[in-house]
Formats: structure tokens, C-alpha cells, sequence
């Protein structure tokens, strides 16, 4: 009794704790269901894109050095930076009209599989 005494605030706090872990758990669980149709739907609205401006955009990630003063104070420190370079790309209209409809179809075939993985989300945490 006298145990339980002394940890009655832990015992207390246990409950929000447990909930604010079940929550994330859930929120992660949903995230991880919509997934794939957001990729498909990303790929979609790149390639409309591409085909009403008549040219894709090719994006390179690439590093670079800036000279900062340093997280301690003293001095200057080097830290790698990274910038986006977006060059225009040709690109063939009737293969992206093909790849749109491939896209669209895929995602047709996305969206039962993840209201499915919702219902089981919602079923395996409840609100």
C-alpha cells in the first residue's frame, strides 16, 4: 500500500500518456493508409502539369559548403548546404497522356485498398 503511495502521480499521469501514444499510433496508422494515393496523386498533378506547359521539369538536389559562424560561438564553421536546381526537359506529349492514364487507373485501384486500411485504423484505435 505504502508502494503504491509513493507512485500514485506516476499512476495518475499514466492514462494521458497512454492516449497521446494510442493517438500517434493512430494518426501514423492513417498516414501509412493514404500513403500511396498521395504519391499517385503527386505524380498525377506533376504530369498535368508538365503536359499543359508542354515541357517537363527535371529537379537536381546538389550540395554546397557556406561558411557560418559556428554553434558555439567562436569562429566561422563550414556546414553543407543543399539547393534545387529545376532545368526544362522535353518531354513527349502522347506517352504522358498514356502515363496520365495509367496513373488514374492505379489510383482507381489505390483508393478501395485505402479506405480499407482506415476502417481498420479507425476499428484498431478508436477515437
Amino acid at each position: 500500500m505504502r508502494i503504491a503511495g509513493r507512485f500514485a502521480p506516476l499512476l495518475l499521469a499514466l492514462p494521458p500518456v497512454l492516449g497521446a501514444c494510442a493517438e500517434a499510433a493512430r494518426d501514423q496508422c492513417l498516414r501509412a493508409a493514404v500513403e500511396e494515393v498521395r504519391t499517385i496523386d503527386g505524380l498525377i498533378a506533376e504530369t498535368e502539369a508538365g503536359v499543359a506547359r508542354g515541357y517537363g521539369i527535371s529537379r537536381q538536389t546538389v550540395p554546397y559548403l557556406e561558411r557560418r559562424r559556428c554553434a558555439d560561438g567562436a569562429g566561422t564553421c563550414l556546414y553543407t548546404e543543399t539547393e534545387v536546381i529545376e532545368t526544362p526537359k522535353a518531354i513527349d506529349p502522347r506517352s504522358e497522356s498514356r502515363k496520365l492514364g495509367l496513373l488514374r487507373a492505379r489510383r482507381e485501384a489505390a483508393v478501395p485498398r485505402a479506405l480499407h486500411h482506415i476502417a481498420t485504423c479507425k476499428a484498431r484505435y478508436p477515437a
